[in-house]
């Protein structure tokens, strides 16, 4: 069977580390990455499968909320995403949300967020510094029965941080497949969906670790299908 094309989220920037690890992750489960940004959506119907990756907030009002003060949101990847996600709506093809990404998911399904993770939560206050965020770890708990736990095989695992936003209300036909100590959602489902999923952690800079590989290969194995 041939390769399926996975399209995969970023910002405009030429060159970011994160969509590198994404782009690598793509390959080594079996899938050819598409990039998609503002500047380049393509919209072309020879994708199987979508990533949404990390990046910028997305904007309250979205989520019926309000702007930060001298913050600069990308309504124009906001406004990319979005016209995706109504495609895998419709098509039911694989989605998988990293740390922004499965906020919008969320969002997308009526959804809300906590616009600063660390005045709603205790034991929430994250490295901010860029070195500190790759190398920083924390456990999450994971729902026995989700589709997480089956690919992860562990009900209690480490993953990194690098999230000021976090996910509040929970949107509509999702539910929560993952949960920090403090009670922070780490995970998102649709049990309705074969692959429906949104993880606040970043799972593509865990790659070294089998169990995370095996995250994209879920994916891959249901883009196949599309």
């Amino acid at each position: 069977m041939s390769k399926p094309r996975i399209g995969y989220t970023t910002r405009n920037f030429t060159l970011d580390p994160m969509q590198l690890a994404i782009d690598l992750s793509i390959r080594m489960a079996g899938g050819v990455p598409v990039r998609l940004r503002p500047q380049k959506p393509r919209y072309d119907e020879s994708i199987k499968g979508l990533i949404i990756g990390g990046g910028t907030d997305l904007f309250p009002a979205l989520y019926k909320d309000s702007p930060k003060v001298d913050y600069q949101y990308d309504q124009a990847r906001d406004d990319m995403e979005i016209k995706w996600l109504e495609r895998t709506e419709a098509e039911a093809l694989p989605v998988l949300g990293i740390c922004r990404g499965a906020q919008l998911l969320n969002v997308s399904r009526g959804g809300t967020l906590h616009v600063d993770v660390s005045k709603v939560y205790e034991n929430a206050k994250y490295p901010a510094n860029i070195i500190a965020r790759i190398f920083f770890r924390k456990a999450v708990n994971i729902e026995c029965g989700s589709l997480l736990e089956k690919i992860l095989k562990t009900q209690r695992i480490d993953v990194n941080s690098m999230h000021s936003q976090a996910i509040d209300e929970i949107g509509r036909g999702l539910t929560v497949s993952a949960k920090e100590d403090n009670g922070v959602v780490q995970a998102i489902e649709d049990p309705d969906r074969e692959f429906f999923m949104g993880v606040q952690f970043h799972p593509e800079v865990l790659i070294y670790r089998a169990c995370f590989r095996c995250v994209f290969m879920r994916l891959i194995e249901v883009a196949k299908k599309a």
